[in-house]
């Protein structure tokens, strides 16, 4: 999450690796947890599920637009130690990106529903420059698209997904009016028109992802929307002081890894169960009591005019009884005849709140603890900001720095 300082499109849509270094959690009672816990086989060993069709496309798409984007290279490093994936040259890593899609539209093609449907196998030479490469990618795109389009529902759609998520996190280079080379674009990749499409694509697959994975994604992409908007994006940016270019280097340096663990979590590889800390599982009830409590709020406000109108009249009657003790029977029978004839008691409102906070407590809890464990994965560059961006970030749910997560 960001440092920040509490001071007074359209839909253009064209890595596997660390884990995050540093996990930033603000997180936000009563409810059965919606973590369920891990199946264990054999001596410790953990059992997963293969990949359904929908994973394996969306991992294919993720790969497709690793080997068509820009393969950044490695850092300089003289320790002598073996490289892993992320760690390895542009051509070894294109080598290692072009066998994995080879494996994965093999396994994709043997998936019940995908027979007949004609998907491509082969992939290109990894012997190819750039611009073969390139037009290769691109024949082999279409002729994926052509396959899917005939296959069972939700396979291209998850293609797409995976195609979209990892040029997310590694945007396309632009050229930019003030600047003679091009460089990333994160803010048109996080705009909030195109997060709320892939939002909407995780909503659609989210049943065919592992439980609650597609909300994490989901809200982790929306909390990376709201930051970029207040720092990257140059008709909203709130940065305080600093070069904005310095701002996007650092950005896109925190969504490579970020966007792994997003893959990782959508494919199985990382289980939601165990992302939560005890404290965060405190702070998740504290938020769902609070909306449970905002409920009742509402309940309560909506017979507001007929409690007033209730109390009115049994008042000016209870007054009438008083007053004349002798027809008290008469009178007490007219006020439960009025009570009556209005539909309205406090049994009644609190039968009201009661069953409407039974029913949204779960729901409320479970919502409560997904967003918590969406900040568990979700790390955010530290900026400077004015305290006009602060406030339209606490606005929009990203609050101070916290480590109730379990990274």
């Amino acid at each position: 999450m960001p440092d920040v300082q509490d001071s007074p499109d359209a839909h253009d849509l064209h890595s596997t690796g660390a884990a995050l270094a540093a996990a930033s959690a603000a997180v936000q009672l009563a409810g059965e947890s919606v973590t369920e816990p891990v199946t264990v086989a054999g001596e410790g060993a953990l059992s997963q599920p293969p990949l359904t069709a929908v994973q394996l496309a969306l991992h294919a798409g993720w790969t497709m637009a690793v080997l068509y984007g820009k393969i950044p290279a490695p850092p300089a490093d003289d320790v002598p130690e073996l490289p892993t994936e992320h760690e390895l040259q542009p051509a070894q890593r294109r080598e290692l990106e072009l066998k994995r899609l080879q494996y994965l539209l093999r396994q994709l093609s043997d998936r019940p529903g995908m027979e007949g449907a004609g998907l491509p196998t082969a992939v290109p030479a990894d012997d190819l420059d750039e611009t073969a490469q390139g037009d290769a990618l691109t024949k082999l795109n279409l002729a994926i698209l052509e396959a899917l389009a005939v296959a069972q529902p939700g396979v291209q759609l998850a293609y797409e997904l995976g195609r979209s998520l990892r040029d997310t996190v590694n945007p396309p280079l632009e050229h930019a009016n003030d600047r003679k080379s091009p460089a990333p674009a994160p803010a048109r990749q996080l705009a909030r028109g195109r997060i709320s499409k892939l939002q909407e694509w995780l909503g659609t697959l989210s049943t065919q992802f592992p439980q609650h994975t597609a909300a994490i994604v989901a809200a982790s992409l929306g909390r990376w929307s709201e930051f970029a908007a207040v720092t990257v994006n140059t008709t909203t940016s709130r940065l305080k002081q600093g070069d904005s270019t310095q701002v996007t280097t650092t950005l896109c340096e925190y969504l490579l890894p970020q966007g792994d663990l997003w893959l990782m979590l959508l494919t199985g590889g990382r289980s939601a169960s165990g992302l939560l800390s005890p404290e965060g599982y405190v702070a998740a009830g504290e938020v769902a009591l609070h909306r449970s409590t905002a409920i009742v709020r509402q309940v309560l406000r909506h017979y507001a005019v007929a409690l007033v109108i209730v109390a009115a009249a049994l008042g000016g009657i209870i007054y009438l009884a008083v007053s004349s003790l002798g027809g008290a029977a008469k009178v007490w029978t007219t006020v439960a005849a009025i009570g009556g004839s209005l539909g309205i008691s406090a049994r009644t409102i609190t039968s009201a709140s009661s069953r409407l906070t039974a029913e949204a407590e779960r729901p409320v809890f479970a919502m409560a603890e997904e967003d918590a464990m969406a900040w568990a994965i979700t790390t955010l560059p530290a900026v400077r900001l004015t305290s006009r961006g602060v406030k339209q970030l606490r606005q929009a749910g990203v609050a101070p720095t916290g480590s109730l997560g379990r990274i």
